[in-house]
C-alpha cells in the first residue's frame, strides 16, 4: 500500500512541478520565491528517487532543479557541465574496474 502511494506521488510530482513552473513567470514579485520552492521540491524528489534507486526520475528532477535554481545563466551552465563531467568520470571508473582473473 505504501509503495503504491509512493509511486503515485512520484508520478504526479513531476507534472505538478512543471505546471507550477509555467506559472512562475507570471508571479510578478514572487517569482524568486516560487523558483526557490520549485527548486527545493525538485531536490526533495531527487533525494527520494535516489533512495528508491530510480535514477531516471532523479535525472529528470535534477534538470528541473537546475533550470529553476535562482542563479545566473552562466553559473547554471557550469553547474550542468560539472554534473556531466562527474557522471562521465563515474561511468569511466565503473567501466574500467579491475576484473578478477580466473584461474585455469
Amino acid at each position: 500500500m505504501i509503495q503504491t502511494i509512493s509511486k503515485v506521488i512520484q508520478w504526479t510530482s513531476f507534472p505538478v512541478l512543471l505546471v507550477v513552473a509555467l506559472c512562475s513567470r507570471s508571479a510578478g514579485r514572487y517569482e524568486l520565491l516560487l523558483d526557490i520552492v520549485i527548486c527545493m521540491g525538485a531536490v526533495i524528489a531527487v533525494r527520494r528517487a535516489v533512495g528508491q534507486k530510480e535514477y531516471f526520475f532523479a535525472a529528470g528532477f535534477v534538470g528541473t532543479a537546475v533550470v529553476f535554481i535562482p542563479l545566473l545563466l552562466v553559473i547554471k551552465i557550469f553547474f550542468l557541465m560539472s554534473i556531466a563531467c562527474v557522471a562521465t568520470f563515474i561511468t569511466v571508473l565503473a567501466a574500467f574496474k579491475p576484473q578478477p582473473v580466473r584461474a585455469l
